[in-house]
């Protein structure tokens, strides 16, 4: 049987569809499975499960996009897939299968608040026609990229024996002088100064210096990383290095606890199943928060303080601080 599997998105939104593609694994062992899917689902997935085949890539932001879509009408017409299933809820996308002869489903929304994850796990109940228990977020993390990671926090004086705290300060296409989406930004990010008080209280947390603190960002985001270091007296340490999710996803499983807006790394260090404190506004945990055992996570929403207007600045340092003492106790 030959499966094509759908969707097009960030880094969060594809770590969200792999507890339905372990359901499809699972009861389908034998299956030759086909991802569509976007630039980051590639980076993600293309050493997720050797039945996976082959992967699709389509870049809906480039210039070609176009051509692409002209390609992949092409591709499609040329294979023969027995079932198509489309985790995608737009229509347009959807239109795209209308001519195959495959088994089709699809991903057509809900009204209801039901957790993305478990939203792709109901569609693919009805494939398998079964029923799946909810499957945390997952994703494979090798050998090679965690002792390179060893390698690399030993250099700034990381043992194996110390915590690991990782704060991230960013979102998806964070600019310092961006005023695009300035609404949805105050939801995304939490401001510079209250990562450095957080760092210097976790700081204070330690008094034989086994708790280590770091940012890791993008090149292009090192100099909000360089504010917050400045601004916590040190306390933090700052990584900053090339894009490499292999790389990206050893750290964060290295990771002993990830303090994080609702952003695609969240996802992903739920997947790789680290303790998360995640920072909520504007969005509904219930919807995309971690989809992982609920021991493994405190979330904390702006909307349950008194200033639920200002966004994630709403949050203080000293309540995420607690939450974080929490889950390193």
């Amino acid at each position: 049987m030959r499966i094509l599997i759908v969707r097009i998105g960030r880094a969060g939104d594809i770590v969200m569809t792999t507890p339905a593609l372990r359901a499809l694994l699972e009861t389908y062992p034998d299956a030759d499975y086909t991802l569509l899917t976007s630039k980051d689902g590639n980076r993600l997935l293309h050493n997720y499960d050797s039945r996976i085949s082959d992967i699709w890539v389509w870049d809906r932001s480039s210039l070609d996009s176009f051509l692409q879509k002209i390609r992949l009408r092409k591709q499609l017409s040329e294979s023969d897939f027995d079932v198509i299933i489309c985790f995608e809820t737009s229509k347009s996308i959807s239109k795209l299968f209308s001519n195959t002869s495959a088994e089709y489903y699809w991903n057509s929304g809900t009204t209801k608040t039901i957790h993305s994850a478990r939203q792709y796990l109901n569609l693919v109940e009805k494939v398998c026609s079964k029923q799946f228990e909810d499957i945390p977020v997952n994703l494979p993390v090798s050998a090679e990229a965690s002792g390179l990671v060893e390698n690399e926090l030993a250099a700034i004086d990381i043992s194996r024996n110390d915590t690991l705290v990782m704060l991230h300060p960013s979102n998806s296409g964070y600019s310092k002088f961006s005023l695009r989406k300035r609404k949805t930004l105050k939801h995304r990010l939490w401001p510079a100064q209250n990562f450095a008080e957080l760092g210097k209280r976790l700081h204070n947390l330690s008094t034989n210096s086994k708790l280590k603190i770091i940012i890791d960002l993008l090149p292009e985001e090192k100099s909000l990383g360089e504010e917050i270091v400045s601004k916590s007296d040190g306390t933090i340490i700052l990584l900053s290095e090339r894009p490499n999710f292999e790389r990206y996803k050893a750290l964060l499983q290295r990771t002993d606890l990830f303090v994080s807006p609702n952003t695609g790394p969240m996802h992903i260090a739920a997947a790789v199943n680290t303790h998360i404190v995640a920072l909520f506004s504007g969005w509904d945990p219930a919807d995309c928060g971690p989809f992982m055992s609920p021991e493994c996570y405190s979330i904390i929403r702006a909307e349950d303080t008194e200033n639920a207007d200002q966004g994630l600045s709403a949050i203080a340092p000293v309540t995420v601080l607690e939450a974080c003492k929490r889950h390193l106790a």
